[in-house]
């Protein structure tokens, strides 16, 4: 089964050493755990378009997703770049909310809100690699070539770093803010970053069939045929399982053992129905 892996990028590395510099560890640490909790939330998304993750990349703002265009529809890109944001700023409510029952909470959450909302909107700005970049790029492909999309993309994360960094020299002469300059950096190496370095995997295409010779426990499923394969990824997951395909009348018409199972959930097409991936992948 193939393992995520997490990259540490080297602008990451120098934002660390700037905090410690500065007596602010225990900050970075709030900043590193809400980042692992902002990609939770891109992984839970992902799982539920039947894909997972293969690679995450730590940034200093957060942590960088990518995958394949193909056959990952946009629609679901979009609903994936925005899952992580949707964490963090729930996060933000809850700990807020926190406050009106136990007030003496906020002197120690006070810092769990401020980073949480800082990266949840600093990755909703239409910058790529940021969430906001993704959803910009998959949206614009739904109208244009991704090649129009991508230029567009790259047009307005330039002109967003080279705002930061005049932003960052205005701050030399009235206290410098070095976050600015870590930032421009970060969506400049964005801008000139090829896309889709990382990719969606199936989740059922990793499950190696050399398992079933230790004994496996099989899920058992009934679906509509009618379905489409996209729903029946997520509720079986990356467990070995036994299918009953069922007609709109609630009568079983076929029953794929796991092997059969396990090539649906492998080759078929997400988006189409069970019933018509079934006859495609016999």
């Amino acid at each position: 089964m193939a393992k995520l892996k997490i990259i540490v990028h080297p602008l990451f590395f120098v934002f660390g050493i700037y905090f410690a510099l500065t007596g602010k560890v225990f900050s970075f640490i709030l900043t590193v755990l809400s980042a692992l909790v902002h990609e939770f939330g891109h992984f839970i998304a992902s799982e539920r378009c039947g894909y997972k993750l293969d690679k995450i990349v730590l940034m200093p703002y957060g942590a960088v997703i990518s995958g394949n265009h193909s056959p990952f529809k946009y629609t679901d890109e979009i609903y994936v770049s925005l899952a992580g944001p949707i964490i963090n700023y729930l996060i933000v409510i809850i700990f807020t909310a926190l406050w009106w029952f136990f007030p003496e909470t906020y002197a120690f959450t006070d810092y769990v809100v401020l980073v949480n909302l800082s990266l949840a909107t600093i990755n909703l700005l239409p910058c790529y690699p940021l969430d906001g970049g993704r959803v910009l790029l998959a949206t614009l492909c739904l109208y244009f070539s991704r090649k129009i999309s991508l230029l567009i993309c790259k047009i307005i994360g330039l002109i967003f770093s080279l705002c930061l960094l005049g932003l960052f020299i205005y701050s030399c002469f009235n206290g410098v803010n070095i976050s600015l300059l870590f930032f421009s950096l970060f969506i400049l190496f964005g801008v000139f970053t090829k896309p889709n370095t990382s990719s969606y995997i199936r989740i059922f295409s990793q499950f190696s069939l050399s398992q079933y010779k230790k004994g496996v426990e099989v899920k058992k499923v009934a679906i509509l045929q009618s379905a489409k394969l996209k729903t029946l990824c997520k509720v079986v997951g990356s467990k070995p399982c036994e299918i009953d395909l069922i007609n709109d009348k609630g009568v079983v018409i076929r029953r794929l053992n796991p092997i059969e199972a396990q090539k649906l959930l492998s080759l078929g097409n997400l988006y189409e129905t069970i019933e018509k991936n079934v006859k495609s992948i016999k």
